[in-house]
């Protein structure tokens, strides 16, 4: 649960969240014109449907909607309107959005890319794929997202929910629908990761279960560093309700 922030800090969220819709928005129109379909190999053509499958992207999008959300939310505070009843039901909702699903993807996303990316790059996708990013595409889309929700974390007061469990349950349903996604693309003939191509099935299934656990590692983090910078459980409860 989000609670009220003062207003220097309200302010510096506006600034902050305006910078980052202002950094998405520009990555998004610059990543999302390269046009590989063009490209002879149909490996790489492939990419220019498929990135839309590719898990930076969900959150990316996702990240789209919950930073301009933010803003409206905390200017709305600012003129006083923190209780009406709109503004409740959009606090709420993408305080739900950030804690059980761009939290922990993208804190997943970015460590598995990073790990996948000093190992072997083409266990992500084709090498020549790369190539067609800017020098600085990567270090926006999985270094950057990480930095950006770790920040959120720090600079949104929360409360610690007095059970964990429904929200890590639609962190677990978003993994699921995001894993049927993967499967249902592969047997339509479309790899969005090369590494289904590569593993086998033991290797896939033992990822699967990693993905499921490091998903609860990071979303478990979260509410450790909520109730170490944003004070424990009880205090909040007394100084707010």
């Amino acid at each position: 649960m989000q609670l009220k922030s003062s207003e220097l800090l309200l302010n510096i969220r506006i600034v902050f969240s305006s910078f980052v819709v202002a950094h998405l928005v520009y990555a998004a129109i610059v990543l999302l014109s390269i046009d590989l379909t063009q490209d002879e190999d149909p490996k790489i053509s492939a990419y220019g449907r498929l990135r839309w499958r590719l898990l930076t992207c969900w959150f990316n999008l996702f990240m789209l909607l919950y930073f301009p959300v933010t803003i409206y939310c905390d200017w709305k505070q600012k003129m006083g309107k923190w209780d009406s009843r709109r503004v409740t039901l959009l606090r709420t909702a993408k305080d739900t959005l950030m804690t059980s699903i761009i939290f922990p993807t993208t804190t997943y996303s970015d460590y598995f890319f990073w790990r996948m990316w000093h190992q072997d790059p083409t266990l992500i996708g084709p090498e020549a794929v790369f190539n067609y990013m800017p020098s600085w595409g990567q270090h926006s889309l999985h270094t950057l997202s990480g930095l950006t929700v770790i920040l959120d974390i720090l600079l949104t007061p929360r409360r610690r929910p007095k059970s964990i469990l429904p929200g890590l349950s639609l962190t677990f349903a978003f993994c699921v629908v995001y894993t049927l996604v993967l499967i249902i693309s592969y047997y339509n003939g479309d790899v969005v990761y090369n590494l289904i191509e590569i593993f086998n099935k033991q290797q896939l299934i033992l990822l699967v279960l990693l993905a499921f656990l490091e998903h609860t590692f990071f979303y478990t983090l979260q509410w450790c560093i909520i109730d170490t910078v944003h004070g424990k459980l009880g205090k909040n409860i007394q100084k707010y309700d």
